[in-house]
């Protein structure tokens, strides 16, 4: 199969385009198909599509590390950090004050409004844009880390990761009782292991040469561990951060990875949804809320089943981020940048 090159850090990666797809295919999924559903189709496509918000966050370590994989790393400060903020806290403020105006209107109302705008708790998908301002505050030192003592660097990011998930898992099932006043999930310790095994992916290529017939079954034990998982400790189905979780998020970008490759393109709608999935992520929650006020005061109430939820999720959440392209200043909303012709 076609390998990926690694050595501009500048060059656009098909395969990462490939897995950024995908991922924002399943965060719509599992938003969909956590409305209080319990079928057994919802329950498997919630599960199976945990992978998505860590996939996002090794992604975001793999491209951290474009220049630390051709030698020419050197720290940039507050240069790096101001210029990936730039393209990122915009849209998070604006559509978190937006989902909040939303709630007050529909008739709840943070508690504290401002508290949640400041630490992605305006609403319930936010909260990944606030743990990725911390690893983005936080690039440089797990790069320079990564460089000069890599072991170390991995072992505490998986020390961090599972004692956070242990942490968790004792709270929900209410073996450990403690108020904080920042939900745990949202900071940055549980997600240390994905954002530095990103960097890790980076700057080793032989996983790359693993074919499809071994990506392929390792996936599906590990989503058969998920299931397990779900079945044996259902007070953990909700979270993300799981011991099972991580196994089959890396073996779900191995997967991924491999299938990309074995095209020279990726297909144009693969592409299209790459290139628009900031915006997809961010409006696809607010046309399921609106859905959700305009039914329930329907009378008779419209119930829509798992398929139907999820094509008006995705076709309204990517219908409002292709729309913010063309605005003049759509990309202040997450908008895709526009293609310049040559």
């Amino acid at each position: 199969f076609v390998r990926a090159k690694m050595g501009d850090s500048n060059m656009r990666i098909r395969q990462m385009d490939g897995l950024r797809a995908v991922a924002a295919l399943a965060v719509v999924m599992i938003h969909v198909s956590a409305g209080g559903a319990t079928g057994t189709l919802s329950m498997l496509c919630n599960q199976l599509s945990r992978f998505a918000v860590p996939m996002f966050l090794v992604l975001t370590g793999f491209g951290h590390a474009g220049a630390l994989a051709e030698g020419k790393f050197e720290p940039q400060g507050w240069t790096a950090v101001r210029r990936r903020l730039s393209r990122v806290l915009p849209p998070y403020f604006l559509w978190s004050a937006a989902y909040l105006v939303l709630e007050a209107l529909c008739g709840t109302p943070h508690k504290h409004p401002l508290f949640d705008l400041l630490t992605g708790g305006a609403y319930v998908h936010l909260y990944y844009i606030f743990i990725l301002v911390q690893f983005v505050l936080l690039a440089d030192f797990f790069c320079i880390a990564m460089q000069r003592h890599p072991r170390r660097l991995m072992l505490c990011a998986a020390a961090a990761t599972f004692g956070m998930q242990m942490l968790i898992a004792c709270q929900a099932n209410g073996m450990l009782m403690f108020h904080a006043p920042l939900s745990l999930v949202r900071l940055f310790f549980g997600w240390t292991l994905f954002y530095t095994g990103g960097i890790w992916l980076r700057l080793h290529e032989k996983w790359q040469r693993c074919p499809l017939c071994v990506s392929v079954p390792v996936w599906l034990l590990s989503a058969l561990g998920v299931l397990l998982t779900n079945h044996m400790f259902p007070s953990l189905s909700a979270s993300s951060l799981r011991p099972d979780l991580l196994v089959y998020v890396f073996a779900t970008w191995l997967m991924l990875w491999t299938l990309c490759s074995r095209c020279r393109t990726l297909p144009a709608p693969v592409r299209f949804i790459a290139r628009h999935s900031f915006g997809l992520y961010l409006a696809h929650p607010m046309v399921l809320r609106l859905w959700n006020v305009w039914t329930t005061h329907h009378d008779p109430v419209i119930y829509l089943r798992l398929p139907q939820m999820y094509l008006l999720g995705f076709g309204g959440g990517l219908a409002a981020a292709v729309l913010l392209s063309f605005l003049p200043f759509g990309t202040l909303l997450g908008g895709a940048r526009r293609k310049t012709r040559s």
